[in-house]
């Protein structure tokens, strides 16, 4: 976060230094954290990722036929393959400056707010446990499903009613590839985990820096986001606080530094245009790809995996499994 301050500092505009300056100050030392590292891994209950995926399933539709390759007016010459490209059938979530790509890859929502308000309800144990605090349900919403050539630049959610959260990835279409989440936990690791279908992942989303940077290839990938707060959750003392915090420098603009990136902020979120993926650590050529963990799903059932487990295997230390496990397993 030192190397944040040095970098959103040299941000020449002063309307984007600013938010920059409120989102890195309220990360890094105004907002509390509730866990140990600020995220986790496991298996959501699968009569629900069932649930979501029939309502996922229900909407999809062939929006067109590509064809690949070299066609030829011959039956038996060319080489050509037609492919269908399948996406559900929602309506276009407005735009958001922190999702990247053009108009025809915005997302689509496949929403239920019934059904969505009572995942929220049923699986409230599940974030209370991880959490360690009692919590009020803010919003469920989607299922969101991303487009061929989005991406979500790193960000951090609202601190009135985004604060403990989950993201439960639903499914993705076949021709989908590899499109991990990051998130940057509170040892200082960028963790890119690559979700399964029904692989739910706790996240602290008010506190630590998250996105999906890479472009995703394919046709849907969809996922349904939930948010809760703490019952003695104190809003305004944290917004007091943030105003407070506002160095008086803050409006200097200090000469390029050797090893510290340029940012760009973008709204709410922020990228490092000169680096691969727009986020240094996930540039293999650049110092802070050192701090890059990967993980990859399914997650395993009824314990959460985090930092200090093994990211290759997904088993804790010395593989002791915790004492304690996700209260109701798959009967939640």
């Amino acid at each position: 976060m030192e190397r944040r301050f040095e970098q959103v500092s040299r941000v020449e505009d002063t309307n984007d230094k600013y938010n920059g300056w409120m989102g890195f100050i309220a990360s890094a030392l105004v907002t509390s954290n509730y866990t140990e590292n600020g995220w986790g891994l496991t298996r959501a209950p699968e009569h629900i990722t069932k649930r979501l995926q029939e309502r996922l399933h229900r909407n999809l539709e062939v929006k067109k036929i590509v064809t690949e390759g070299t066609c030829s007016s011959a039956e038996d010459q060319g080489d050509c393959v037609e492919r269908e490209i399948v996406e559900p059938r929602g309506f276009k979530e407005h735009y958001i400056n922190v999702i990247g790509g053009e108009d025809d890859s915005r997302p689509v929502m496949v929403t239920d707010h019934r059904d969505n308000k009572d995942i929220l309800e049923e699986m409230k144990p599940m974030f209370e446990w991880w959490s360690g605090v009692e919590l009020v349900g803010s919003i469920a919403y989607g299922i969101r499903s991303y487009r061929n050539d989005s991406n979500l630049l790193m960000h951090v959610d609202k601190s009135s009613t985004h604060v403990i959260s989950g993201i439960f990835h639903v499914d993705r279409s076949d021709d989908a590839e590899p499109w991990p989440i990051v998130i940057e936990d509170l040892q200082g690791n960028t963790n890119q985990v690559y979700l399964e279908p029904g692989d739910l992942l706790f996240y602290e989303s008010s506190k630590c820096f998250h996105g999906r940077p890479q472009t995703f290839i394919g046709s849907y990938y969809a996922s349904l986001f939930m948010h809760y707060r703490p019952v003695d959750f104190d809003q305004q003392a944290i917004v007091n606080e943030i105003h407070y915090a506002i160095p008086e420098h803050w409006i200097n603009t200090p000469p390029p530094l050797k090893g510290i990136d340029k940012m760009d902020v973008v709204g709410t979120s922020f990228r490092e245009p000169d680096c691969k993926n727009v986020l240094c650590s996930l540039d293999p050529a650049n110092e802070q790809s050192k701090h890059t963990v990967n993980w990859y799903g399914p997650a395993p059932k009824g314990v959460i995996a985090t930092t200090g487990w093994d990211p290759e295997t997904l088993t804790p230390p010395n593989d002791e499994l915790p004492e304690k496990q996700i209260p109701g397993g798959e009967e939640l």
